[in-house]
């Protein structure tokens, strides 16, 4: 199965952010380069969903979604 690759300026539309945006994604290891400076469709996709569900509900999505992630409470 191939795999779609989204340039950063690609990814940058998707996201609905700046290529530096995404830049700094790639640095703090949110995204990660596929194959040289490109980037994978389906983990832009994903990310994509987070943060438009983030736009849409706020600071209480990402609260909702921080507790259900974090088992070191348990």
């Amino acid at each position: 199965m191939l795999r779609q690759l989204l340039s950063i300026t690609q990814t940058a539309e998707r996201l609905r952010v700046r290529p530096e945006y995404v830049r700094a994604l790639v640095a703090k290891k949110r995204l990660n380069f596929t194959d040289g400076e490109q980037l994978d469709a389906a983990q832009v996709e994903q990310l994509a969903r987070l943060m438009e569900k983030l736009r849409t509900n706020g600071i209480a999505t990402l609260v909702e979604i921080t507790a259900r992630g974090d088992k070191s409470g348990d």
